[in-house]
């Protein structure tokens, strides 16, 4: 956008047609963009010729989604490799999205990994889901930062802050939020508040744009009168995961596609020894079992729960009857993925409706007639197509993840930075960094009185003297009018505060700098 514009070229299997009328059909606004569709093999040198690759600024090897993880990635490696017999592009990068992580290393290997960048989306989807099922609105937040409307991630040097610590760097950003730096090492999020920066250091910020912000002369709160040491909740928690919850759960898990045994593999960080897991879906027990087999030679066994199994047949999927055998008011989480194992996306948002209606009558049925108040329902959503946004929110549910948008968002991130890449994978990585929506008193001595009024900046101090903890932004309003707001622009005028808001924060778990 910022450049007027560009030229993007489309090269699918599938009918030019069919792409130009779904590309007219999202009514982008390409601001002054061109795009050219053609139809053709994805891995044939002659239609990559046909699209000009060997001149491309940027290659994205999309992974077919139609097809299992391994399937995808044999067709993406294909293309990979007929882009290196050709070196192509001969100037430019290639991004590919990797379905399975135990192929990340072979995607690098496979062609100079200077030039490709491996993005492995599903698994943030996947742990944005278990997450969400904690922190509700996890999923909004993260894309929030993923998308190029509003903050995202920038990164670049500042030699005046050379030899400054990062807690200094941090209150010389008044129209940005300093959350790290990267290295010749790599990302280091939260790097610590000591942490000297050194000469090639770049720091790691979440800005509207990579002009509207810059370093100021002086550091905020410099003459001002500051404890240098609070005895605060969270500073007994700064390097302990809040995960390990010491009851097992009961999660309920409704459909079935290729983020399902990610999925899994997140819960099992989550939860504690002895929980349980039932799997509903028209997707035949034994190609679920046989996956997560697979998934789990490659990644080790899930250790915190049994999984047991409910077959379905597909029309009887969104059935009342067959939901109500269920009793998902039992469930502590609620899980609903896309069912693309027998339907597109368009039908698989079309299913999940259907099931949150029922599900949703039936525990109003619960509760009229036997009397029973269910715990509170809350379920984790998966959605694939943009106008299931409303529908899910007129009917009360707000805690989904766009898992098409994610993609389309994380590809093209890391399309325009590469660096992007590393930010994503230590963010919700869950093991170095945990991402919370904590409330303000968590930063304050023990019985001590929530000010009625705050200031971002106020927050972020007392944040530095909990731990290593970046502040990224905090909520405004309640209830069905709450929204997040990241890297407030006005960091010094306080604001009222309430028992209802929270404080958005990125908060290191272990010690991970060498």
């Amino acid at each position: 956008e910022s450049d007027g514009g560009g030229v993007f070229v489309i090269l699918s299997s599938e009918g030019k047609d069919v792409i130009e009328r779904r590309v007219a059909g999202d009514q982008l606004n390409l601001h002054g963009s061109r795009v050219i569709v053609r139809s053709g093999k994805e891995s044939s040198i002659r239609d990559l010729q046909k699209v000009s690759a060997s001149s491309a600024a940027q290659v994205v090897i999309m992974a077919d989604t139609t097809c299992s993880p391994e399937e995808a990635d044999a067709k993406s490696i294909r293309t990979l490799l007929s882009l290196k017999t050709q070196n192509w592009p001969t100037t430019g990068r290639i991004v590919v999205q990797a379905c399975s992580e135990a192929n990340i290393h072979l995607f690098q290997t496979l062609y100079d990994p200077e030039k490709v960048e491996v993005v492995i989306v599903g698994n943030i989807v996947a742990e944005l889901m278990a997450r969400s099922s904690e922190q509700h609105g996890l999923a909004t937040v993260f894309g929030m930062m993923m998308g190029f409307v509003g903050d995202e991630f920038y990164s670049e040097e500042h030699e005046e802050l050379v030899g400054h610590t990062f807690r200094e760097a941090v209150f010389r950003f008044p129209a940005a939020v300093a959350l790290g730096v990267l290295t010749a090492e790599g990302c280091k999020l939260n790097p610590g508040w000591n942490y000297k920066i050194e000469e090639g250091d770049k720091i790691i910020v979440l800005a509207e744009d990579d002009s509207s912000y810059e370093v100021a002369e002086n550091t905020w709160g410099k003459g001002k009168s500051f404890p240098e040491s609070v005895d605060s909740p969270m500073k007994h928690m700064a390097k302990h995961s809040p995960r390990n919850d010491a009851q097992p759960k009961r999660l309920l898990l409704i459909g079935w596609n290729n983020k399902a045994c990610a999925l899994l593999n997140s819960l099992d960080d989550i939860v504690s020894e002895g929980s349980e897991v039932m799997v509903y879906s028209p997707c035949p027990e034994g190609e679920r079992v046989t996956e997560i087999m697979k998934f789990q030679q490659e990644h080790g066994e899930f250790h915190k729960f049994k999984i047991a199994h409910a077959e379905v047949e597909e029309t009887k999927f969104t059935s009342r009857l067959e939901l109500s055998r269920l009793k998902h008011e039992t469930y502590d989480s609620v899980f609903l993925l896309a069912e693309t194992c027998c339907s597109a996306n368009t039908v698989s948002d079309e299913r999940s409706m259907t099931i949150l209606s029922q599900l949703t009558y039936l525990r109003e049925l619960l509760e009229e007639e036997e009397g029973v108040n269910a715990k509170h329902f809350d379920p984790v959503v998966e959605m694939c197509e943009d106008s299931t946004f409303e529908h899910l929110k007129i009917c009360g549910f707000t805690n989904f993840v766009h898992s098409n948008s994610l993609v389309s968002q994380a590809l093209a991130a890391v399309t325009e930075d590469p660096s992007v890449n590393s930010i994503y994978a230590d963010l919700m990585s869950g093991v170095t960094n945990s991402f919370e929506f904590v409330p303000y008193e968590m930063f304050l001595p023990k019985f001590s009185e929530v000010p009625a009024e705050v200031c971002f900046w106020d927050i972020a101090y007392m944040a530095t003297l909990a731990g290593d903890i970046s502040v990224v932004g905090w909520t405004e309003k309640k209830g069905d009018e709450r929204k997040f707001v990241l890297n407030p622009k006005d960091k010094i005028t306080p604001r009222p505060w309430t028992a209802d808001d929270r404080v958005v924060i990125i908060r290191r778990l272990s010690d991970m700098m060498t």
